[in-house]
């Protein structure tokens, strides 16, 4: 539990957040902010990650979120690129900033120039929200209409990711989510979310989380499904061990 308010830019590793509006297991750029006094067991899974905390500053209680914001993850991560090369007076007013976004306490017109296109944050929310596992770069970047050098350029710039990264992320992000539910097979599950095949999902899984689908579902304590192509072991039930009353 944390007095102050707390703020997680997750640098590397899948990291797990009861925050409203985080995924269950994160891939893509993922910054937390929770308000003073909230009380969390946010992990790494696997326990191996980097995050850069910033705590400090007052404002409302509330629930702890996931900021979606492209200007305060392009704050959050620049002081986490200077804070070994830069004054302590600007990573303090970079994290000032970040801190405003949260509990609104400022309306400078220069802080406001600074921030990114409108278009960026709905490009964003168009990939975190869509359930389409077809949705391409080229689609979300029709919708913003922009040009697809343009969407990347900038995405780059603010999220320090590429709109196919940030997508592939999402999509693993999505798959966690499913398999967590315990509600559809593997193939099924890699259908809905934009993967080639069960095993292109696989190698997805193991490359980014270092574990197997098939693991990751059963670390969440849910239900087995019965895969195609899986053999189902039934042990044998021992005998009652029964106190003869």
């Amino acid at each position: 539990m944390h007095e102050e308010a707390h703020s997680v830019l997750v640098l590397d590793g899948g990291y797990m957040s009861s925050a409203v509006g985080a995924p269950l297991v994160s891939d893509t750029p993922i910054l937390i902010y929770n308000p003073p006094g909230t009380s969390h067991q946010d992990r790494f899974h696997g326990g191996r990650g980097r995050f850069l905390a910033i705590s400090g500053g007052r404002g409302a209680e509330a629930a702890a979120f996931c900021l979606r914001d492209p200007y305060a993850q392009r704050l959050a991560r620049g002081v986490a690129d200077q804070i070994n090369v830069t004054t302590p007076l600007a990573l303090e007013a970079c994290a000032l900033q970040l801190h405003g976004l949260v509990t609104p306490l400022s309306s400078d017109e220069a802080w406001k120039a600074k921030t990114p296109p409108a278009w960026l944050s709905r490009a964003v929310e168009m990939i975190f929200l869509s359930d389409d596992p077809e949705i391409t770069v080229a689609q979300v970047a029709a919708d913003a209409d922009i040009h697809p050098v343009h969407l990347a350029r900038v995405f780059r710039r603010y999220l320090e990711c590429s709109p196919g990264e940030y997508l592939r992320g999402h999509r693993l992000e999505r798959a966690a989510a499913l398999l967590g539910k315990g509600i559809a097979s593997l193939a099924d599950v890699a259908h809905s979310t934009g993967f080639v095949d069960q095993a292109h999902l696989t190698r997805t899984f193991r490359g980014r989380l270092d574990i197997t689908p098939a693991q990751w579902r059963k670390s969440r304590h849910v239900a087995r499904i019965q895969d195609e192509g899986a053999v189902i072991r039934q042990e044998p039930v021992p005998p009652h061990q029964g106190s003869g009353q």
